[in-house]
C-alpha cells in the first residue's frame, strides 16, 4: 500500500497535545534529539462570518523541515468547563474544508479553505477548534539515525463564527476566601463568572474593585494572576482563584471587573 493511499485511511489517527503560545504543538517519542519535523499553521486565530463571503476563510500549512509531512486538518466545536479547559467535540457537519488531507513536500505550503455551513443567523458567538495534525506516516524522508526519534506537530487554532452585533457582557456571579488547592497554601478568593453576552471576553489589561465590610481595594494586572488574560466565552460560567488582598478583610466580597 502506498503512504498516500495509507494517509488518506489514516484520518482517526489520535495524539495528545501540549499547549505552546497560542497553538497547541505536540513532540512524541522516547528521546528529544530528533531534528524538529515540519509544517507551521497560519494564522493560530480567526474570525469568520455566519453567512457571505466572511463565511469562508483561508488558513495556510507550511512546511518548513527537510522531510516530506502527512497533515490532517479537521474542525471540532470547542464548549469550556469552569477551569478554562476545552470540551471538544465533532463538528464535521459545521464546516467544508479543502483539503482535509495534505502531503507537503520540503519548502512547500497549501492553503486550506474553510467554509461554515452550519446556522447562517446563530444567537451568540460559536466557537471552534480547528486542528491541524502531523500523522506518523513513513514518506521515504531522512532516515531516523540511532538514538534519534521522528517529532509529531499538533497545532490547535481558534476558530469563531461571530453574528453581527456580538459583544460581551461579564457578570460576577459571587465572589469570597477559600482555601488554596495544595502545594499552595493560605487563602485565595474565588471569583465566579459568567459572560451573559454573546461574544468572547479575552480579559486582557483586567481592573478588580474588591469590597469586604466597607473595606474596598483595587487591584491591577499583576495583581490578578490566574485571572488576567483569561477567555470567557459566551454562555460560560468561569471559577478564577487570585491572591487574597492582604490589606482586605476575609469574608463575601462584592466585586466588580473593569475589561477596557
Amino acid at each position: 500500500m502506498s503512504a498516500l493511499h495509507r494517509f488518506r485511511f489514516s484520518r482517526f489517527t489520535r495524539i495528545l497535545a501540549t499547549t505552546l503560545a497560542g497553538a497547541l504543538m505536540l513532540f512524541t517519542g522516547l528521546l528529544s534529539t530528533g531534528a524538529l519535523a515540519s509544517f507551521r499553521l497560519i494564522p493560530i486565530e480567526m474570525d469568520m462570518e455566519p453567512s457571505g463571503r466572511g463565511a469562508t476563510q483561508i488558513f495556510r500549512v507550511e512546511n518548513d523541515g527537510k522531510d516530506p509531512v502527512a497533515i490532517d486538518v479537521k474542525v471540532m466545536a470547542r464548549g469550556m468547563d469552569q477551569d478554562g479547559q476545552d470540551v471538544l467535540t465533532d463538528a464535521e457537519d459545521s464546516f467544508a474544508i479543502v483539503p482535509e488531507q495534505i502531503i507537503l513536500q520540503p519548502g512547500e505550503n497549501q492553503s486550506i479553505r474553510v467554509q461554515w455551513s452550519g446556522d447562517p443567523k446563530p444567537a451568540k458567538e460559536l466557537p471552534f477548534r480547528l486542528v491541524a495534525e502531523q500523522l506518523p506516516i513513513d514518506l521515504g524522508g531522512t532516515p531516523v539515525q540511532g538514538g534519534q526519534v521522528k517529532l509529531l506537530v499538533k497545532y490547535v487554532a481558534s476558530l469563531y463564527v461571530v453574528p453581527e452585533g456580538a459583544k460581551p457582557k461579564l457578570t460576577v456571579v459571587s465572589a469570597g476566601p477559600k482555601p488554596a488547592t495544595a502545594p499552595a497554601t493560605g487563602t485565595v478568593m474565588e471569583v465566579v463568572v459568567r459572560n451573559d453576552g454573546t461574544s468572547r471576553q479575552v480579559m486582557r489589561d483586567l481592573e478588580v474593585t474588591a469590597q469586604v465590610n466597607g473595606k474596598t481595594v483595587t487591584l491591577r494586572k499583576e495583581q490578578l494572576t490566574g485571572m488576567v488574560g483569561e477567555n470567557v466565552l459566551a454562555g460560560v460560567t468561569r471559577h478564577f482563584h487570585i491572591p487574597w488582598p492582604a490589606d482586605l478583610p476575609q469574608g463575601p466580597a462584592t466585586v466588580t471587573l473593569s475589561v477596557p
